[in-house]
Protein backbone atom coordinates (compact mmCIF):
# COMPACT_ATOMS: atom_id res chain seq x y z
CA UNK A 1 0.00 0.00 0.00
CA UNK A 2 1.01 3.46 -0.73
CA UNK A 3 2.22 6.09 1.72
CA UNK A 4 -0.59 8.63 1.34
CA UNK A 5 1.87 11.62 1.84
CA UNK A 6 4.56 10.95 -0.09
CA UNK A 7 4.67 13.45 -2.98
CA UNK A 8 5.19 10.92 -6.35
CA UNK A 9 6.45 14.23 -8.47
CA UNK A 10 9.42 15.09 -6.18
CA UNK A 11 9.31 11.65 -3.72
CA UNK A 12 9.23 14.03 -0.51
CA UNK A 13 7.12 13.59 2.35
CA UNK A 14 4.62 16.07 2.78
CA UNK A 15 3.26 16.20 6.26
CA UNK A 16 -0.69 15.69 7.16
CA UNK A 17 -1.95 18.26 9.87
CA UNK A 18 -4.61 15.97 10.55
CA UNK A 19 -2.96 12.74 11.04
CA UNK A 20 -3.28 12.44 14.76
CA UNK A 21 -1.49 9.56 16.81
CA UNK A 22 -1.29 11.14 19.96
CA UNK A 23 -4.67 9.10 21.41
CA UNK A 24 -4.49 5.81 20.61
CA UNK A 25 -0.48 6.29 22.59
CA UNK A 26 -2.07 7.86 25.18
CA UNK A 27 -4.36 5.07 25.72
CA UNK A 28 -1.47 2.47 25.39
CA UNK A 29 0.51 4.16 27.79
CA UNK A 30 -2.45 4.33 30.28
CA UNK A 31 -3.53 0.69 29.55
CA UNK A 32 0.12 -0.62 30.67
CA UNK A 33 0.33 2.03 33.55
CA UNK A 34 -3.39 0.50 35.07
CA UNK A 35 -1.97 -3.49 34.03
CA UNK A 36 1.14 -2.72 35.87
CA UNK A 37 -0.75 -0.92 39.20
CA UNK A 38 -3.22 -4.31 39.05
CA UNK A 39 -0.46 -6.47 39.23
CA UNK A 40 1.79 -4.49 41.85
CA UNK A 41 -0.80 -3.44 44.11
CA UNK A 42 -2.15 -7.40 43.82
CA UNK A 43 1.03 -7.91 45.60
CA UNK A 44 0.45 -5.27 48.36
CA UNK A 45 -2.48 -6.23 49.18
CA UNK A 46 -1.87 -9.66 49.53
CA UNK A 47 1.03 -9.44 51.35
CA UNK A 48 -0.98 -6.86 53.48
CA UNK A 49 -3.41 -9.68 53.91
CA UNK A 50 -0.72 -11.97 55.22
CA UNK A 51 0.43 -9.48 58.03
CA UNK A 52 3.73 -9.98 55.97
CA UNK A 53 6.14 -6.91 56.12
CA UNK A 54 6.71 -4.92 52.98
CA UNK A 55 10.61 -5.46 52.10
CA UNK A 56 12.86 -2.98 49.79
CA UNK A 57 12.42 -5.20 46.99
CA UNK A 58 8.59 -3.66 47.12
CA UNK A 59 9.65 -0.30 47.86
CA UNK A 60 11.86 -0.23 44.18
CA UNK A 61 8.89 -1.29 42.66
CA UNK A 62 6.60 0.78 44.08
CA UNK A 63 8.97 3.91 43.06
CA UNK A 64 9.36 2.29 39.84
CA UNK A 65 5.67 1.88 39.12
CA UNK A 66 5.39 5.95 40.32
CA UNK A 67 7.71 6.93 37.91
CA UNK A 68 6.16 5.10 35.56
CA UNK A 69 3.14 6.45 36.25
CA UNK A 70 4.21 10.24 36.49
CA UNK A 71 6.02 9.88 32.93
CA UNK A 72 2.61 8.61 31.60
CA UNK A 73 1.20 12.20 33.15
CA UNK A 74 3.63 14.01 31.49
CA UNK A 75 3.10 11.70 28.25
CA UNK A 76 -0.29 13.30 27.93
CA UNK A 77 0.72 16.45 28.60
CA UNK A 78 2.70 16.77 25.55
CA UNK A 79 0.17 14.70 23.27
CA UNK A 80 -2.25 17.82 24.35
CA UNK A 81 0.63 20.16 22.81
CA UNK A 82 0.88 18.13 19.78
CA UNK A 83 2.85 15.57 20.37
CA UNK A 84 2.01 12.41 18.02
CA UNK A 85 0.87 14.81 15.12
CA UNK A 86 2.89 14.98 12.31
CA UNK A 87 2.79 18.65 12.41
CA UNK A 88 3.18 20.15 15.96
CA UNK A 89 1.95 23.78 16.58
CA UNK A 90 4.93 26.13 16.14
CA UNK A 91 3.83 28.13 19.32
CA UNK A 92 3.90 24.83 21.26
CA UNK A 93 7.04 23.91 20.40
CA UNK A 94 9.28 25.97 23.32
CA UNK A 95 7.25 24.11 25.48
CA UNK A 96 8.11 20.92 24.43
CA UNK A 97 12.34 20.51 25.84
CA UNK A 98 11.61 20.71 29.84
CA UNK A 99 8.45 17.70 29.63
CA UNK A 100 10.36 15.44 27.14
CA UNK A 101 13.46 15.79 29.61
CA UNK A 102 12.05 14.47 32.61
CA UNK A 103 9.51 11.86 31.18
CA UNK A 104 12.85 10.49 29.58
CA UNK A 105 14.66 10.44 32.92
CA UNK A 106 11.77 8.43 34.62
CA UNK A 107 11.45 6.00 32.24
CA UNK A 108 15.27 5.47 32.99
CA UNK A 109 14.47 5.38 36.46
CA UNK A 110 11.44 3.29 36.14
CA UNK A 111 13.63 0.99 33.99
CA UNK A 112 16.80 1.12 36.79
CA UNK A 113 14.19 0.69 39.74
CA UNK A 114 12.35 -2.47 38.31
CA UNK A 115 15.67 -4.47 37.97
CA UNK A 116 17.20 -3.33 41.33
CA UNK A 117 13.47 -4.77 42.72
CA UNK A 118 14.32 -7.97 40.44
CA UNK A 119 17.95 -8.45 41.96
CA UNK A 120 16.74 -7.43 45.79
CA UNK A 121 14.46 -9.89 45.37
CA UNK A 122 16.81 -12.61 44.19
CA UNK A 123 19.18 -11.64 47.00
CA UNK A 124 17.57 -13.84 49.31
CA UNK A 125 19.08 -16.91 47.71
CA UNK A 126 21.61 -18.15 50.05
CA UNK A 127 24.66 -18.38 47.20
CA UNK A 128 27.24 -16.05 48.15
CA UNK A 129 28.28 -16.17 43.94
CA UNK A 130 25.12 -15.42 43.42
CA UNK A 131 25.01 -12.03 45.59
CA UNK A 132 28.26 -10.95 43.95
CA UNK A 133 26.95 -11.75 40.64
CA UNK A 134 23.99 -9.14 41.26
CA UNK A 135 25.77 -7.03 43.16
CA UNK A 136 27.79 -6.33 39.74
CA UNK A 137 25.17 -6.47 37.45
CA UNK A 138 22.88 -3.69 39.92
CA UNK A 139 26.35 -1.23 39.83
CA UNK A 140 26.55 -2.09 36.24
CA UNK A 141 23.18 -0.68 35.33
CA UNK A 142 23.10 1.72 37.48
CA UNK A 143 26.43 3.03 35.85
CA UNK A 144 24.75 2.49 32.22
CA UNK A 145 21.20 4.08 33.19
CA UNK A 146 22.50 6.41 35.58
CA UNK A 147 24.78 8.27 32.63
CA UNK A 148 22.20 7.87 30.35
CA UNK A 149 19.68 9.96 32.18
CA UNK A 150 22.65 12.55 32.75
CA UNK A 151 22.71 12.40 29.15
CA UNK A 152 19.14 13.52 28.39
CA UNK A 153 20.08 16.60 30.35
CA UNK A 154 23.51 17.75 28.96
CA UNK A 155 22.31 16.57 25.22
CA UNK A 156 21.99 19.72 22.85
CA UNK A 157 18.11 19.68 22.47
CA UNK A 158 16.24 20.02 18.72
CA UNK A 159 14.55 23.31 19.46
CA UNK A 160 17.76 24.54 20.45
CA UNK A 161 20.92 22.77 18.71
CA UNK A 162 23.33 26.25 19.04
CA UNK A 163 23.67 25.79 22.53
CA UNK A 164 27.23 25.69 23.54
CA UNK A 165 28.77 22.85 25.61
CA UNK A 166 26.12 20.07 25.18
CA UNK A 167 26.42 16.52 23.91
CA UNK A 168 25.16 16.25 20.18
CA UNK A 169 23.06 13.66 19.19
CA UNK A 170 25.73 12.02 17.35
CA UNK A 171 27.06 11.30 21.04
CA UNK A 172 23.88 10.66 22.51
CA UNK A 173 22.07 8.10 20.21
CA UNK A 174 24.54 5.54 20.36
CA UNK A 175 25.27 5.72 23.97
CA UNK A 176 21.75 4.95 24.61
CA UNK A 177 21.87 2.30 22.49
CA UNK A 178 24.59 0.96 24.04
CA UNK A 179 22.80 1.62 27.86
CA UNK A 180 19.31 0.12 26.00
CA UNK A 181 21.89 -3.47 24.87
CA UNK A 182 23.37 -3.71 28.51
CA UNK A 183 20.10 -3.52 29.95
CA UNK A 184 18.67 -6.21 27.92
CA UNK A 185 21.77 -7.86 28.22
CA UNK A 186 22.29 -8.06 32.33
CA UNK A 187 18.44 -8.02 32.28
Amino acid sequence: MADTNLNVTTNTFVPDPFVNQGPQLNLVVWLLVSVSAVFLFTRLHLKHCQHRGLWWDDYALLAAWLCLAVEAGLNSYVISLGYGRQLIPPENLARFPLPIAVLSTLLILANLCGKVSFAMTLLRIPAPWMRWALCGIVLSLAGTLGASAVLVWAECPIFDPLREGCVTLEVAIPYNTFSCGMSVWLN
